[in-house]
């Protein structure tokens, strides 16, 4: 797919970068996100989404590799991410923050809508579907919105104690 080769790249280089403007992010705020498990969730799947574009765009630039093999990988990973990001929702929820961020980040968070839609072109590659490709475009896009968003919050509506 070397047709692919400069979009997983800026995808991956984004993903990375991003992933450490989360720790940025975490970091300047660890004191309040230490002290709640749902934040603390909520910035872990932050980082699940970056990771997941970061992943998909390592799988996009191996040389040589087949649309159906590429489809089967994109499969698990939605798989994968989907039950990740499930498993951190249920845990910030059993603990609730008194942050007014947390609601934000439930709500607003695109991550089973990313799991779903990287789900779609990876069934589409899977029986050589060349389309899929275009399709990956979409959650590659909103898992990096999503997560910049997420880590924009993290860094400017946490607030402290009155």
């Amino acid at each position: 797919m070397p047709a692919w080769e400069t979009f997983a790249e800026i995808t991956g280089g984004a993903a990375a970068t991003l992933t450490g403007l989360l720790f940025v992010a975490v970091s300047i705020r660890v004191d309040h996100i230490a002290r709640s498990q749902e934040l603390g969730n909520r910035a872990a799947q932050t980082l699940c989404l970056f990771g997941a574009v970061l992943i998909t765009a390592v799988l996009l630039a191996i040389p040589g590799q087949a649309y159906r093999t590429l489809g089967l990988e994109l499969i698990l990973l939605a798989v994968i991410t989907s039950v990740s990001l499930y498993l951190l929702d249920r845990r910030a929820k059993t603990n609730r923050s008194s942050e007014p961020i947390a609601r934000v980040l439930e709500v607003l968070a695109p991550n089973q809508v990313t799991s779903v839609l990287l789900l779609v072109p990876g069934v589409l590659l899977a029986p050589g579907e060349r389309a899929g490709l275009y399709v990956l475009i979409v959650p590659m896009l909103e898992a990096l919105v999503g997560g910049v968003a997420n880590a924009w919050l993290f860094l400017t509506k946490i607030t402290d104690p009155q």
